[in-house]
């Protein structure tokens, strides 16, 4: 009698922490990519600060379990491929607010079967996605081109520096035109002393 032995190996794959931002009222996607086109067994995308209260999405044989999501999320988030293609299982959030900020991580148990062995791949994908304001987004970046040399806001040494530069200026015009003053008296008293002299 032929036995058919089922062997079961465990493979756990981590990749380093994505950096994601994203303006506000905008739409963003977070990434996370299997290697494996295999069989997306399980999908969990969570945050750490509220995995008490649910997945931000939960996915499990082939089907999306709205039940045992984080309501916050309900309605906002969405697969970019809802057949997951080529290991894609990047997720759409729609509409971000400053309450999306976090740290997101996207969870993967991937099932291969090869000649009656079975594999299980986990993989993690870690995310932090920072939400801006466009507006002061755009407003600093103004500043910034405008008095680049002030950028930390300090316009008061700015415009103290202009007032003493100012006045420097307008004691060198005062010294100029007295200098010019002196030497055009000193010349006329030494003109009227030779007219004097020839006449006498």
């Amino acid at each position: 009698m032929n036995k058919c032995f089922l062997i079961l190996s465990f493979i756990y794959l981590a990749e380093g922490q994505q950096e994601v931002s994203v303006h506000l009222k905008q739409d963003v996607t977070l990434v996370c990519q299997s290697s494996s086109v295999e069989n997306i067994s399980v999908l969990k995308w969570s945050r750490s600060d509220l995995n008490s209260d649910g997945y931000v999405y939960f996915y499990r044989n082939k089907r999306c379990f709205e039940n045992y999501q984080h309501p916050w999320f309900h309605g906002r988030v969405m697969l970019r491929d809802a057949g997951m293609k080529g290991g894609d299982a990047s997720l759409i959030l729609k509409n971000a607010t400053f309450k999306d900020a976090g740290i997101y991580e996207c969870h993967l148990l991937v099932r291969e079967l090869v000649e009656s062995r079975r594999s299980y791949s986990e993989i993690s994908h870690v995310i932090n996605l920072t939400v801006t304001d466009a507006a002061e987004a755009r407003g600093n970046m103004r500043d910034n081109l405008i008095h680049p040399e002030d950028a930390d806001g300090n316009t008061q040494s700015r415009d103290a520096a202009a007032g003493r530069s100012h006045t420097v200026t307008v004691i060198a015009l005062v010294a100029a035109v007295a200098v010019l003053v002196v030497a055009g008296f000193l010349t006329i008293r030494s003109l009227t002393r030779k007219t004097k002299a020839v006449l006498y």
